[in-house]
């Protein structure tokens, strides 16, 4: 069992690091928009232990149209909790979250190996593709919400 609520950016920067860049400094896993107000931060706790992160930034896309949307970003799962649905729910909590607040659009980039995990969550691909140096070629996924 396990609980999903929100959090500070500084229980989830740790975890970010940890799972998305263990090589960097923590400094490096901490997003502009970390602090502001608008920022959602998530968390999944599997008996009291953070176990899943992931965050939503109030962030226009140019690529994209839609009165208000948020951009998700930092989705982070320990690796021994990997596979026990944390990253979907923690997704949909943050829809739910977003919804309430008639945000009608959620964004993301993920590489192409994770194509298939967005697409199973509802996101569509948008045909836009960029190289980002470090992490490769990067695909911009959307939800209506």
């Amino acid at each position: 069992m396990f609980e999903i609520k929100p959090i500070q950016s500084s229980e989830a920067i740790p975890l970010r690091q940890q799972v998305i860049s263990p090589d960097l400094p923590v400094e490096e896993s901490k997003y502009t928009g970390d602090e502001n107000k608008e920022t959602i931060h998530i968390g999944a706790f599997a008996k009291e232990q953070l176990v899943g992160t992931a965050s939503f930034y109030k962030e226009q896309h140019p690529e994209l149209s839609g009165k208000s949307m948020y951009r998700l970003r930092g989705l982070a799962i320990d690796p021994e909790h990997r596979n026990e649905l944390r990253g979907q729910t923690l997704i949909l909590f943050g829809e739910n979250l977003l919804a309430q607040h008639e945000i009608d659009v959620l964004w993301c980039t993920t590489k192409i190996s994770n194509l298939p995990y967005y697409q199973h969550l509802g996101f569509r691909e948008t045909g836009h593709t960029f190289n980002d140096g470090e992490k490769g070629l990067q695909v911009l996924m959307v939800k209506h919400i």
